[in-house]
């Protein structure tokens, strides 16, 4: 009971903290078309060292953008501002012309789909995982997005199949199967804008070439912005933006 209290305590203590990002206002983000704009946006972390001064880019509905560049360009950084999980210190950015800052962070991270570089599973069954961000779908359109992510062939050898647990952070599974999952999740969510950062770094050249047909149709009809190394990934976008030290240099 003593330790109970004790652990109790320090989580309170978490849970108590208050959000640097706090929501200005209970206007919720609606999206139709997916245009995204980034208005002369400055942005400086904490440490002082500025990384954006009056970065503009605009990126139509639809369209389907690769960001590339060294480490430290500021190409990940474009994306954690898109989601707001740092307020800028000038500037806009607009999605469907709706300033994020002046809408809800729920509604905001509810209309962005992320594939991210690494992974987040949790330790729940991999149809759990798969409709984690679509808590309603139902079996069928899980598998459905399952098979289109390339991932239905790989689940179904399993002895649970869908039922299986995948461990802490999915550590039961592969680089490549847990990329998989993190596609198909971002297929049944079904965004109007889609962020990919680095989605197909960790994986071999066999799992890359079987995710790259289910790019594709992942990125279908939305707004898509690919941050990304690998030639073979960025080989079918609209634009290419090169960026260096927080300054777009070629388009």
């Amino acid at each position: 009971m003593n330790r109970a209290i004790g652990e109790s305590a320090e989580m309170l203590e978490i849970l108590d903290e208050k959000h640097e990002i706090i929501d200005h206002s209970h206007k919720a983000l609606h999206v139709d078309a997916g245009k995204v704009e980034f208005d002369k946006v400055e942005f400086t972390y904490v440490d002082g060292k500025a990384i954006f001064n009056g970065l503009s880019l605009r990126i139509k509905a639809g369209e389907k953008v690769a960001i590339i560049g060294q480490s430290g360009s500021g190409k990940t950084t474009l994306a954690k501002l898109l989601f707001r999980f740092y307020d800028i210190q000038g500037g806009k950015i607009l999605v469907d012309g709706q300033d994020i800052a002046q809408v809800t962070q729920d509604s905001l991270r509810g209309n962005i789909s992320m594939v991210p570089q690494d992974t987040v599973l949790f330790h729940r069954t991999i149809k759990e995982n798969i409709a984690y961000g679509a808590p309603e779908a139902s079996d069928e359109e899980i598998i459905a997005a399952a098979k289109m992510a390339r991932c239905h062939e790989f689940i179904t050898k399993m002895k649970y199949g869908y039922d299986t647990l995948v461990g802490e952070r999915g550590i039961k599974l592969s680089g490549g199967e847990r990329q998989r999952v993190a596609i198909a999740r971002a297929i049944l969510e079904n965004k109007r804008i889609l962020v990919l950062d680095e989605a197909t770094s960790s994986l071999d050249s066999e799992s890359e070439h079987l995710i790259q047909e289910a790019m594709d149709e992942v990125m279908n009809n939305k707004t898509t912005i690919v941050i990304a190394h690998r030639l073979s990934t960025i080989m079918k976008m609209d634009s290419i933006i090169v960026m260096e030290q927080g300054k777009i240099i070629e388009k």
